[in-house]
């Protein structure tokens, strides 16, 4: 990372930590589309079907289209799923993304095959006009308050604030990428043993329409955000805590 970027990047990246932290990572395109909502879905369900046969309509899907549009959280949100083996697929008016099964990571070298196969799939489809962002979203739970083991935290008269509802939110930008970080250690997240309250770590990040080109350079922007949230992820940490995750390295 760059010498202004206020945190640093470990001189070596682990390849995997244990227990694994990721609940959710989400590899998404926005754009603007060549051809109606209607028709979009069964467009791409056309290339894709062979690895994800299964459709699923989310929750959103039942709001009417206008209310969608007019409200800008739910604008750009998935009305579809497609299902595979080891991913989903989602896809809505003007987006689609490729997200890991919940607590299944299953890392990036799957990951980046699975990108590979999906951007020649889409660009096949047909549906995309131009680009308007390229972005990544990396979901990581602890199921303790954790964020005292983290190099950054809020202070009060510069005193430490410790509380056990906390929560910290700020935009970082490395080169042309765009991250927002979020930190709570009061959330309660869905696990394979029921629901659980802990710390959780959310970044995401994105490359806007002026650096991203789904079909030019969409597989690198991918490389790049998720390599920039695993030095950040992990530059975060305190070396004494990254110590009792087990880490693996090359």
């Amino acid at each position: 990372m760059s010498d202004g970027f206020p945190i640093p990047a470990p001189n070596r990246l682990p390849v995997r930590i244990d227990p694994c932290p990721i609940v959710e990572a989400i590899f998404e395109v926005r754009f603007t589309s060549k051809v109606p909502l209607a028709t979009l879905p069964g467009m791409l369900y056309a290339q894709i079907r062979e690895k994800y046969p299964q459709q699923k309509q989310l929750p959103v899907a039942q709001l009417p289209e206008q209310i969608r549009q007019q409200d800008p959280t739910l604008a750009n949100l998935p009305l579809l799923q497609f299902l595979g083996n080891d991913f989903l697929i989602q896809a809505g008016p003007s987006m689609v993304s490729l997200v890991t099964k919940p607590n299944e990571y299953p890392g990036w070298s799957a990951i980046h095959q699975e990108l590979e196969w999906f951007l020649e799939k889409l660009k096949l489809a047909d549906v995309v006009n131009e680009t308007e962002r390229i972005g990544v979203r990396y979901i990581d739970f602890f199921s303790t308050d954790v964020l005292n083991h983290f190099i950054m935290g809020l202070q009060v008269n510069g005193q430490p604030l410790t509380s056990s509802e906390c929560a910290m939110t700020t935009v970082l930008r490395q080169g042309a990428l765009a991250m927002r970080l979020q930190i709570t250690n009061s959330a309660i997240i869905g696990t394979k043993e029921g629901p659980k309250r802990g710390t959780v770590l959310d970044v995401d990040s994105w490359f806007s329409a002026l650096d991203a080109k789904v079909f030019e350079n969409g597989l690198q922007r991918f490389d790049e955000a998720h390599h920039t949230i695993k030095s950040l992820f992990f530059g975060l940490l305190k070396p004494e805590f990254l110590a009792t995750l087990n880490p693996e390295y090359k």
